[in-house]
């Protein structure tokens, strides 16, 4: 479950990173340990029947923004999700 929601983590930084790469030029973000531990607790709560399906779970923790915890809500927005 941890690793699935891992690559949840990875996506959203890959999204964005491609986003970046097409406003500035610049490919990929690392992955963040930070983010991951933002949004593990919400998306076991919120999303555990999405678990391990990583767009899934990114659309639940979409769909429960309002309830997520101010950390998940700020990787989310960080990514422009």
């Amino acid at each position: 479950m941890v690793r699935s929601l891992s690559l949840v983590i990875a996506v959203l930084a890959a999204s964005a990173g491609l986003a970046r790469a097409e406003n500035h030029g610049q490919f990929g973000t690392p992955h963040s340990a930070a983010a991951e531990r933002a949004c593990n607790g919400d998306a076991h709560r919120f999303c555990k029947e999405a678990i391990p399906d990583e767009f899934r779970i990114a659309s639940c923790l979409q769909e429960h923004r309002d309830k997520i915890s101010q950390a998940c809500r700020a990787v989310l927005d960080g990514h422009g999700m």
